[in-house]
């Protein structure tokens, strides 16, 4: 099918150095480029309000900025954010002014004028387990943040959020009262085992390894929400990937074979024919506990919900040494939709075709730290 009269995709990129917009125009394959914009900035992702035309940008530097003239000019929109390291901005569906946000050192922060004035949900600081979270979870390069947040279209007061390190949580009431959502979520890795670490020391950190490894494998990399039935979320977990039906009540182990259980991103297309989609962080030559991708960089894709997986390869490169970060996949709802991932070497790709063939939509950008894709 082709696409629908008068709407476009546009895919937000954020990198270490700034953002862009690529926007689709008539051709299959003509797009523009917006930017680079916010030089200097370090812009982890890209959201937008499609009913006001407002995009926003979670800088790690300097917190949020908008735009509400398609990435010509940016200012700054942060006040109220006592902490400017943002990692993410989510848009309410059902009221767009209303905006939550992540930042560093596990903040969550709400606004209801559309980013111009920011508070903290401190509902969170009661939620289980936050007094283990510690002052920042300094294993690999993410640090303790907020990466993730997903609101449930038919409730905005229900809301998803992710620390890092700390599995997934609930709020049914706005972020008053939390629970962790772990039931069924393992807490070592079938790969290797509970102990299995890189040189698990022979002495008394042993015990604080293997405890550090049980908070690893519990830990949330990216959550997908289906917008066509709330209650089923998706998760790819450090080690592995999980199906939930009832609202993360209770988790599914759905992970392709098991040297390929780690990754960072998920991403869910769900008009025409549906399909899960995950990038594993262990492919090819890459040694076990470093994240990421060499030599053939694929996809792989579930029609399933998770129960058989097929590895996709067609139009991407075979020699490769990148990895794809928690937020680097994204699925626009155009008909057919299109599925977007960014590289830490800085390639952004692109299939209109269900991941059956890819092709390179932007190259030489630096580290892509995040993607989005819109339909307007």
């Amino acid at each position: 099918m082709k696409k629908k009269r008068g709407s476009r995709s546009v895919v937000g990129v954020g990198t270490q150095t700034g953002g862009y917009l690529l926007v689709s125009d008539s051709s299959p394959k003509g797009w523009k480029r917006v930017g680079p914009f916010l030089k200097g900035e370090s812009v982890n992702s890209i959201s937008f309000d499609s009913k006001n035309g407002i995009f926003y940008a979670a800088s790690l530097t300097e917190g949020v900025f908008t735009s509400k003239d398609f990435g010509k000019t940016w200012r700054p929109s942060s006040r109220g954010l006592h902490v400017r390291k943002v990692w993410t901005v989510e848009v309410d569906p059902n009221k767009p002014a209303n905006l939550y946000a992540g930042t560093h050192y596990g903040h969550l922060f709400r606004s209801s004028d559309g980013g111009e004035n920011w508070s903290e949900v401190a509902g969170l600081h009661g939620a289980p387990k936050r007094n283990e979270w510690g002052v920042d979870w300094a294993f690999g390069t993410t640090g303790l943040c907020i990466h993730t947040i997903r609101i449930d279209p038919t409730d905005t007061k229900r809301i998803y959020v992710v620390p890092s390190g700390n599995g997934t949580y609930r709020t049914d009431d706005g972020g008053e009262k939390w629970m962790l959502l772990q039931n069924g979520v393992l807490d070592y890795c079938p790969v290797g085992g509970k102990e299995d670490a890189p040189d698990i020391p022979k002495n008394d950190r042993a015990t604080e390894m293997q405890k550090h490894l049980q908070q690893v494998h519990v830990c949330t990399h990216k959550l997908a929400l289906s917008r066509k039935n709330p209650s089923v979320l998706y998760q790819q977990n450090h080690c592995g990937v999980y199906l939930s039906n009832d609202a993360g009540e209770r988790w599914e182990d759905r992970s392709p074979a098991p040297s390929v259980r780690h990754g960072f991103s998920i991403s869910l297309i769900e008009d025409g024919t549906p399909a899960l989609y995950v990038i594993p962080a262990y492919q090819g030559e890459c040694k076990k506990h470093n994240s990421c991708v060499q030599g053939q960089l694929a996809v792989f894709r579930s029609r399933d919900n998770g129960q058989s997986w097929e590895k996709l390869t067609k139009g991407l490169p075979k020699n490769v040494h990148t990895c794809v970060l928690r937020d680097g996949m994204a699925a626009d709802t155009m008909d057919p939709a299109g599925l977007y991932f960014g590289t830490t070497t800085g390639e952004v790709y692109r299939s209109g075709d269900g991941g059956e063939s890819w092709f390179n939509l932007l190259r030489g950008v630096g580290r892509v730290q995040g993607v989005s894709a819109f339909t307007t």
